[in-house]
């Protein structure tokens, strides 16, 4: 012990300044990266989550904002992954074991301007003003509905478009979650939207391709404004299929559709009448 003790009076001084500047920075550096990347694998009084949530927020800058990325992938893991689950019975382990959620911001982004979020099969690529700040005044803290929606929906299989059935159940997830006053809003423009989609379509104001595209979202979301629980049947009703012919995607949504009204002969006939594949 006192040659150890001989050694450390020879060494300078700064020598142990520099060891612990050292440590301290290993130390900060280690914090960063945790603050970084955030791993959720089980909630607050539940067994372990069928699939693992990531978040990597290395890309984001501001430090206000960074701090939003654990209760942004917490919600997402806890709240908004078990809320699409119950609404479309899909069992998303069955095609992601996790989930990878990377946040950037505009001067970073990866992809094409315009695109504020992206879903990429088991992985989603997010602005953080879309996500992390997406809901500013949420009760239950920062938290996103779109993109997790995609990610559910690749089991459907092919789809008429990118976002058919998204409106309701967009809403319904709102609801679940507790986002109360963003459920209300979300309805009130729904209840708006539907009747002008619906003058629109009868007008010829929406003509093309796009026109059978606004009679699905007028159906579904009218469907919805009538009874809230026909979002449920939508994705039990719904037949799987790889075709990947427009006709096959329009006729498998809009039998779907008709079955879940009623069936009510109109509700066809309004899908017919504007443009979509006869079913």
């Amino acid at each position: 012990m006192k040659h150890v003790d001989d050694v450390r009076r020879k060494l300078p001084t700064t020598y142990f300044a520099a060891v612990l500047l050292a440590m301290a920075w290993a130390s900060l550096l280690h914090s960063a990266a945790a603050q970084d990347q955030v791993t959720v694998s089980s909630c607050p009084g539940q067994a372990a989550l069928p699939v693992t949530f990531q978040i990597d927020c290395s890309h984001v800058t501001d430090a206000a904002t960074k701090q939003l990325c654990k209760p942004f992938i917490s919600n997402q893991a806890c709240k908004v992954f078990p809320a699409y689950r119950k609404i479309t019975g899909i069992n998303l382990e069955d095609t992601c074991k996790s989930i990878k959620f990377t946040i950037y911001e505009d001067s970073n982004w990866p992809h094409p301007k315009g695109e504020g979020g992206l879903a990429l099969n088991c992985a989603v690529d997010y602005l953080a003003k879309y996500s992390l700040q997406g809901h500013p005044k949420s009760k239950i803290g920062p938290y996103d509905v779109h993109e997790l929606l995609h990610e559910y929906q690749i089991p459907l299989g092919a789809l008429p478009d990118a976002h058919v059935l998204f409106s309701s159940s967009m809403a319904e997830a709102t609801r679940e979650i507790g986002e109360t006053e963003e459920y209300d809003r979300i309805m009130k423009n729904m209840k708006d939207e539907a009747p002008r989609l619906e003058q629109n379509l009868r007008s010829g104001k929406i003509t093309g391709p796009k026109q059978c595209t606004a009679a699905e979202t007028q159906v579904e979301e009218t469907l919805y404004i009538e009874n809230s629980r026909s979002v449920y049947a939508f994705y039990r009703k719904l037949a799987v299929s790889r075709n990947k012919s427009m006709e096959d995607r329009q006729a498998r949504f809009n039998r779907m559709f008709y079955l879940v009204s009623g069936p009510k002969p109109e509700v066809r006939k309004f899908l017919l009448d504007n443009g979509c594949s006869n079913f």
